[in-house]
């Protein structure tokens, strides 16, 4: 069967070669042209497994006999059983035969009990444990303990929301393009709550469309364009942001609200993988932006004098992107998470010392974590009593604007009044509209 014997080759490279679902799937299939009608039932199976790859392989290693190369088609004949069902069940269990000889009879209760997916996972573990939780909803155990400290209800719906895809969402560059002309030539857009942002709900991928090959739509989250509304500046002032996130739309949100209207300096750690916003600025005939590469220690040789809003948001654990990449959490390289962390706090300090007397700093980072939020925040304003914290939240993509982010809102004055200890004043941030009572009683 070759919808079984290329997804084992695609599921080879992801979990062998790290790469990645999409470019694995690329890989087999952009440069053969016969195999693309191939291409959505083997995509189905591939990410089916990852995203029951936790339980298959709990279930399988229980299977004494079967090697690593035996589970790997094991799990993804078990994908199409159990879930995808595309392919006639005979013809699947004739197809792993094939692989498995005799061995398939380890796997008959399995294969018996395909339309019933409860169960997979033994019923002697509590529902609330971590054990039952990673297996349930594809989530390693250590994840769990990070978010564990919102509580309990709070990582339930994190882990429901995270079993189905987040909404897709993009920008309507107003500057080009009327939001009335995007939703009257196209009846798969509607109104999100965020002004000048669509919701998408068609099959067409966004990238087969003139507007969005253009650039006259781009995907962003639709908290990104939410906050930079709230804390928009005016001419004459000047903004820094500097970004360590693959993802270009916080750069091209800036570029499209202030436009040549204010000095716009803006940082990532490699021009060459933003060739998108550098093309965007040429388009615009923008002189006013100032695109550089660097690290955070080297930011003074880009950034002359002091900046009105400064926006720091480096690379972060990236938790949002679970919905978005079924096997996001598969490739986390949890030994690395240290040097992750210091990088955040590098970014935050070295962008601080560019924010203008009364300025605005804005710390931003797509992931939900405690200690890369609010206590990165609360270490930075223990050490710079000339900054205070006017508000802070993590965002859960359960949540209306469907977005895991933690953001805190800074303002510097140095005029600040000390306490007798000579200490800066207490972190006691006023929290945004709508931040849960969970996460507000772990402050």
């Amino acid at each position: 069967m070759e919808e079984f014997e290329l997804a084992k080759k695609i599921l080879d490279d992801i979990l062998d070669g790290g790469t990645s679902f999409n470019e694995a799937l690329r890989k087999v299939f952009q440069s053969n042209v016969a195999l693309r009608p191939l291409r959505p039932l083997v995509a189905g199976l591939v990410g089916c497994e990852l995203r029951h790859h936790l339980l298959f392989r709990d279930v399988l290693s229980k299977q004494e006999g079967l090697n690593e190369n035996e589970i790997r088609y094991s799990a993804l004949a078990l994908s199409d059983l159990y879930f995808v069902k595309r392919i006639d069940k005979e013809a699947m269990v004739e197809a792993l035969k094939g692989v498995l000889g005799e061995k398939i009879s380890l796997l008959d209760k399995l294969i018996e009990n395909s339309d019933h997916a409860e169960t997979l996972i033994s019923p002697e573990l509590s529902k609330s444990s971590n054990k039952y939780l990673s297996l349930r909803y594809n989530t390693p155990e250590w994840v769990l303990k990070i978010w564990e400290h919102y509580g309990f209800g709070v990582t339930y719906k994190i882990l429901k929301k995270n079993n189905r895809p987040g909404l897709e969402t993009v920008r309507v560059r107003t500057s080009k393009i009327s939001v009335e002309s995007v939703l009257n030539n196209n009846k798969d857009f509607a109104l999100s709550p965020v002004n000048d942002m669509l919701i998408y709900g068609g099959k067409t991928p966004l990238r087969k469309m003139d507007a969005y090959r253009q650039g006259d739509l781009f995907s962003e989250r639709l908290l990104t364009k939410s906050l930079l509304d709230q804390y928009k500046i005016a001419e004459p002032m000047e903004l820094f942001c500097y970004s360590g996130n693959k993802d270009a739309s916080l750069l091209k949100e800036i570029i499209e609200t202030y436009g040549n209207s204010i000095g716009i300096n803006l940082g990532v750690p490699s021009l060459e993988e933003h060739m998108d916003v550098m093309a965007m600025i040429r388009r615009d005939n923008l002189k006013n932006v100032n695109f550089f590469e660097g690290n955070p220690d080297s930011f003074e040789s880009a950034i002359s004098h002091p900046q009105d809003l400064v926006i720091a948001s480096p690379n972060s654990s990236n938790f949002d992107l679970v919905r978005e990449e079924p096997d996001f959490l598969l490739h986390f390289k949890k030994d690395e998470m240290d040097a992750l962390f210091k990088q955040e706090k590098d970014v935050l300090e070295n962008a601080s010392k560019f924010v203008a007397e009364g300025g605005t700093l804005i710390y931003m980072i797509y992931t939900i974590s405690k200690k890369e939020g609010h206590q990165t925040i609360a270490s930075f304003l223990a050490n710079h009593p000339d900054f205070q914290a006017l508000a802070e939240r993590q965002a859960f993509p359960f949540e209306e604007m469907d977005t895991a982010m933690y953001y805190a809102i800074l303002r510097k004055n140095s005029n600040v009044q000390k306490d007798a200890m000579g200490k800066g004043p207490v972190f006691v941030p006023k929290q945004e509209e709508n931040v849960s009572t969970s996460v507000e009683s772990q402050h």
